[in-house]
């Protein structure tokens, strides 16, 4: 891999240079001979929708892989992205859709909004309907964060910004997908109680923790000296997610109180 060791500035230049990103040996052509890899450019808005596309082949092996690594590091796998080393990893979209086809099955499952026996009004059965999608909202607040607290850091664009916010958000559904896990086995009315009164607490701790491991991985956060950079995305990003939750839920609300009255 040829992912600098310490902070440099990204630039057309890096990848101007015939260098295979993704292992180091020279280029000799639009593709790496000995890994395969096409040469790589910078990320940009139109790379994104045609990489994603080009490879929108769901259940593969490498898919696991990814996920282990981004557990770990995904800060890291969003640097090597970005820097070029793009074989090894699975596209941050395709991740992200995988997500959150899992976790909205496994949400159907535990049916974790719904509240056995209890009849529930037209408006109140439309809100329950669509409060799933909430979950989404982080992907902003995590895009957010970066900006906010390392915006012009190593001359990432808002697009590279982006790809770090995909692997984090990816990473936070995973660990949501894990936190309904057990509902599918303990279904007691006492478990569930449980389940709700302090997942929203545990939760609340995992997902910053998440942000802020992959923004001190991704722009390489000395602590000593630049913490300062870190409270300020983890502010930005509680702050920026629960506005946009109050936000949409009022927006739910009207939406739902619309569609009762038509």
């Amino acid at each position: 891999m040829t992912v600098p060791a310490k902070p440099v500035i990204l630039s057309d230049a890096f990848f101007a240079e015939a260098v295979c990103r993704n292992c180091g040996a020279a280029l000799h052509g639009p593709h790496c001979a000995h890994c395969g890899q096409k040469k790589a450019g910078r990320i940009g808005l139109g790379s994104v929708r045609s990489e994603a596309w080009e490879k929108l082949r769901l259940f593969e092996l490498d898919q696991l892989q990814s996920t282990l690594r981004l557990v770990v590091g995904p800060g890291k796998v969003a640097r090597d992205y970005v820097y070029g080393v793009r074989k090894r990893h699975t596209h941050p979209l395709k991740l992200l859709l995988l997500a959150i086809a899992v976790l909205l099955v496994v949400l159907a499952q535990t049916r974790y909004l719904n509240s056995a026996n209890v009849q529930v009004s037209k408006v109140m059965e439309t809100v329950r309907k669509y409060a799933e999608w909430s979950f989404s909202l982080g992907l902003v607040a995590i895009w957010c964060a970066s900006m906010a607290g390392f915006r012009r850091r190593l001359g990432f664009n808002a697009v590279e910004h982006l790809v770090l916010a995909l692997y984090a958000h990816f990473v936070i559904i995973v660990a949501n997908i894990a936190n309904q896990l057990p509902l599918l086995v303990l279904r007691t009315p006492a478990w569930l109680a449980w389940h709700k009164q302090w997942s929203g607490v545990y939760m609340g701790l995992i997902e910053p923790a998440i942000v802020l491991l992959a923004l001190a991985q991704f722009f390489l956060v000395d602590l000593r000296r630049q913490w300062w950079r870190l409270v300020l995305a983890g502010a930005v990003f509680v702050a920026t997610k629960k506005l946009l939750v109050y936000a949409y839920a009022w927006l739910l609300v009207k939406f739902a109180l619309a569609r009762a009255a038509a």
